[in-house]
């Protein structure tokens, strides 16, 4: 992907030329084809341009437009194209060459601020309106592009990454200590808020409108969704196919070769296979490579399931080696690019397919993120069914998870999470907050007078109202699709990939497949207590049965547990920084390492641990930020 970034004086004066340089100079490596600089009246806007679609080969940034004074920065691609074109009609005597960002502005000088509802893609958008001094910031609803902000009163900036920002500005370094909080706790779940204080997000399918010193904010996208739940496993399987393959055309839209990762699990086989056969079909024009890491030896080999797909899909797969995880270019990395450090299991294999791909200049790396969290199912529709006294569909759907149970028993499994949301504020919570389970107790391994202090569990409660959103099930699939975990788990990825020349695409986020996953009835996409029931079905024939029907699934715990105990040589627990300020216990830290340390001694062939692994690197993560990008 590319990058964005501007600057608005509040009170007026012109926009100096040397203020956007500053920027430009203080931001993470970006702009493979260049960086353009344009400022006009109180505004300035900055283009890093990394070329990724035909569209965008030699396009020049921002982009002006030919009715009225709106001038807009586009980062990002959009998948439906054809059809804004056939919107837009011949009146606008756009080519069907014409960039994406020149579609979406003639979309938005013919619609306003709405404009944003009819793109699907993945983007983050600036736009400047010259007469009214009016800056527009928006975001897609389940992308991955990152867009944030900042105002001090006197100057309002945005970007895609916090170096540029905090550094091109001079921002008062001060730190957010509630984010901070969400983040060693394991839960963090604010879709503003960054770990500098003053410095916001704007939030996935939200808008930002800075006009006459003021700031406005607004989610533009939340639903409603359609209900899909009257149709059949037959009508699901052809609707879901349809879209999947419309989702992976649009993702091997590329200026050059594109790749895919190749895991040997069920969602990157499933975009691997389908591609190749798209391909054959003539209906993506040349062939998605596949790359894999193999790991032998370790509990997390996948070799066997990826070796199935390529023998099935009559492909041959690029391998490339782990890469080690290394403390000290971990600290560099936090250094130059302001993110936290890249977790070791992700480290492992994206260094190596990087390289892997820079050797001949791919640019596009498809993955088969997502399938995780939106196909795998859940009983989040169970109170939704007993509130609307479909009792039979309840129960029938109760029967296929637990067959051969006696009735009493699949009656009593099923009755209770399906009445609890309903009468209990706990459950309900736990329900619409898949990924954070309030009837947990609260993190023990973080200072009580801390976590008091920053009003932690205040902040777990907080969110973004979407009104659109129908029942336990839509609202609680779509916390998924926002879960602010992006921000933390995957955003240092795809900064580091950028920063490779390399542009990450996700084709199971596809807007208009996801809007399908909202509507699609939960009895299919879990059922006879199989996750992922659907895809399954769907991929019947695309798949090896080997990888279709597979039941396990690897977790790479085992590089993080050998990072930490070299990292924990380095320094203790009770010395990370988060330890020093008073924040977390480290004995507790330590406790929480120590069943997996021995796992691993063991040489790991027992069962994983059920300790948590994640508050341990979260901490280890938290003292390299602060010591090396916030400058502790």
């Amino acid at each position: 992907m590319s990058a964005i970034a501007g600057a608005v004086f509040a009170d007026g004066r012109a926009m100096e030329d040397a203020l956007l340089a500053r920027i430009v100079g203080a931001s993470a490596r970006r702009g493979f084809d260049g960086v353009t600089r344009w400022h006009g009246g109180p505004a300035g806007m900055i283009r890093f341009a990394h070329a990724t679609t035909p569209e965008a080969v030699g396009e020049v940034q921002p982009f002006v437009s030919r009715r009225s004074d709106a001038v807009m920065v586009f980062d990002g691609r959009i998948d439906n194209r054809a059809e804004l074109l056939a919107l837009l009609g011949p009146s606008e005597a756009l080519p069907a060459s014409a960039p994406d960002g020149e579609i979406a502005l003639a979309l938005f000088d013919r619609l306003g601020d709405d404009f944003v509802q009819r793109l699907a893609g993945d983007y983050a958008i600036a736009i400047w309106q010259q007469q009214r001094r009016r800056l527009l910031l928006l975001r897609s609803p389940f992308g991955w592009r990152p867009l944030i902000w900042t105002f001090d009163g006197h100057r309002f900036g945005f970007a895609t990454e916090p170096r540029g920002l905090v550094l091109g500005l001079g921002i008062e370094r001060r730190l957010n200590e509630g984010a901070i909080g969400e983040f060693l706790a394991a839960r963090f779940v604010t879709e503003t808020d960054t770990f500098w204080h003053g410095v916001q997000r704007v939030p996935q399918g939200g808008a930002l409108a800075f006009e006459g010193g003021r700031v406005r904010q607004w989610a533009w996208h939340g639903g409603p969704f359609e209900d899909l739940s009257r149709l059949s496993l037959d009508e699901h399987v052809e609707r879901f196919r349809t879209l999947f393959d419309q989702s992976l055309i649009a993702a091997a839209r590329g200026s050059g070769p594109v790749t895919s990762q190749l895991s040997g699990g069920l969602d990157s086989s499933s975009v691997v296979c389908r591609a190749a056969e798209l391909h054959r079909d003539g209906r993506i024009d040349r062939p998605v490579g596949a790359i894999s890491a193999r790991f032998p030896g370790e509990p997390h080999d996948e070799t066997v399931w990826s070796q199935a797909v390529e023998t099935h899909a009559g492909i041959t797969a690029e391998v490339v080696p782990s890469q080690p995880f290394d403390g000290d270019t971990a600290r560099q990395w936090c250094a130059d690019s302001y993110q936290l450090p890249l977790r070791p299991n992700t480290l492992d294999t994206t260094v190596s397919v990087c390289r892997q791909l820079r050797q001949d200049g791919r640019r596009i790396l498809l993955t088969g993120e997502g399938g995780d969290d939106w196909l795998n199912g859940s009983f989040a529709h169970w109170p939704d069914l007993l509130a609307r006294g479909q009792w039979r569909a309840l129960f029938r759907h109760g029967a296929e998870q637990w067959p051969g149970a006696p009735a009493h028993v699949i009656a009593r499994r099923t009755l209770y999470p399906a009445l609890m949301p309903l009468i209990s504020a706990r459950h309900r919570e736990a329900l619409l907050h898949p990924h954070l389970d309030f009837r947990l107790d609260p993190p023990d391994w973080i200072r009580p007078d801390w976590m008091a202090r920053v009003g932690l569990e205040a902040r777990w409660h907080d969110g973004i109202a979407r009104q659109g959103l129908r029942g336990f099930a839509q609202r609680s699939r779509y916390a998924v699709f926002t879960h602010a975990r992006r921000h933390i788990s995957y955003e240092p990825v795809f900064a580091y990939t950028e920063s490779q020349g390399i542009e990450t695409r996700h084709p199971f986020h596809d807007l208009r497949l996801a809007g399908f996953f909202m509507g699609a009835s939960g009895s299919l996409l879990r059922k006879h207590d199989c996750r992922k029931f659907l895809l399954r079905e769907a991929m019947r024939g695309t798949l090896p049965e080997l990888v279709r029907t597979r039941t396990t699934k690897a977790y790479f715990v085992g590089h993080i547990v050998d990072a930490v105990d070299a990292l924990f040589e380095q320094r203790a627990p009770r010395d990370l920084l988060p330890a020093t300020l008073g924040w977390i216990d480290p004995d507790r830290i330590a406790a929480l390492h120590a069943p997996f340390s021995k796992w691993r001694r063991d040489g790991s062939s027992g069962p994983i641990p059920e300790s948590q692994w994640g508050p341990v690197w979260f901490a280890l993560a938290m003292d390299m930020w602060l010591e090396n990008a916030f400058g502790l």
